[in-house]
């Protein structure tokens, strides 16, 4: 009799696993439960990742606005999702209409963050990580910025908007000769101590500058500093901001 219980809840488990959706699957629910264009999709930007075992956060970046005169030249909802794996259906959505542009400097990556972001004992944040990129050779640019949300009542939450994380510019006549960079790389870091209110988040910064030789293979630092600046929520925005620097 258990041998035959051990057997029937095993053929089980490999049904519920075979009948697990593929990320194109997913990508094509989420595109009908949206009732957006397919052809609006910025797939090669769209991600998904696990997150907390039983769910998937699924990201799409759906063009709008787009420019008559300019083919690289609009703006970009964020859409999120959250798949739920077990009741095989989405427990909550996310949209904020042209979160992103594209234009000179455009959107050049996408990332889901499921890093431990607790923001209290009960609370565990996800981020969304989004770069944007210069085309320019001769004063390059890159940014990568952060959002942070929260699940709760099947509702989506975000608490942090548009926070950058890593900066580089930089300045040349197309050769390393002469030419200056300075970058900038931020860290999170969560308070450990645990109550009901949202924890304050220290940010740390460090900041370079910097030049390169002649061969562009060494970096001559011309000057590096380390700062910390800290994140409070703000009860009447409903957000993170910065309240003072060191």
């Amino acid at each position: 009799m258990k041998k035959s219980i051990f057997i029937t809840l095993f053929l089980f488990s490999l049904l519920s696993f075979g009948q697990e959706l593929t990320n194109k699957e997913l990508i094509e629910k989420s595109i009908e439960f949206l009732r957006v264009n397919e052809k609006d999709l910025l797939i090669e930007k769209a991600t998904l990742k696990t997150y907390q075992k039983d769910k998937i956060i699924i990201v799409l970046p759906i063009i709008t606005n787009r420019d008559n005169e300019c083919y690289y030249c609009y703006h970009i909802d964020n859409n999120i999702l959250i798949w739920n794996k077990r009741s095989k259906s989405f427990e909550a959505n996310y949209t904020k209409k042209s979160e992103w542009t594209s234009d000179a400097v455009y959107l050049s990556s996408l990332k889901i963050d499921t890093a431990p972001y607790y923001l209290n004992k009960n609370i565990r944040a996800f981020g969304l990580r989004y770069s944007y990129s210069g085309s320019s050779r001769v004063n390059p640019y890159d940014s990568e910025i952060i959002n942070l949300y929260y699940i709760k009542d099947n509702k989506i939450i975000e608490v942090l908007n548009n926070f950058e994380l890593e900066n580089m510019t930089g300045e040349n006549n197309g050769t390393c000769e002469n030419a200056s960079f300075k970058t900038s790389k931020s860290i999170l870091i969560m308070n450990d101590k645990l109550n009901n209110e949202l924890n304050d988040i220290t940010v740390k910064t460090k900041v370079k500058n910097y030049s390169l030789d002649s061969e562009c293979d060494k970096e001559i630092v011309k000057s590096e500093r380390t700062k910390s600046e800290t994140l409070i929520f703000d009860k009447k925005e409903k957000k993170y901001v910065l309240q003072h620097r060191i």
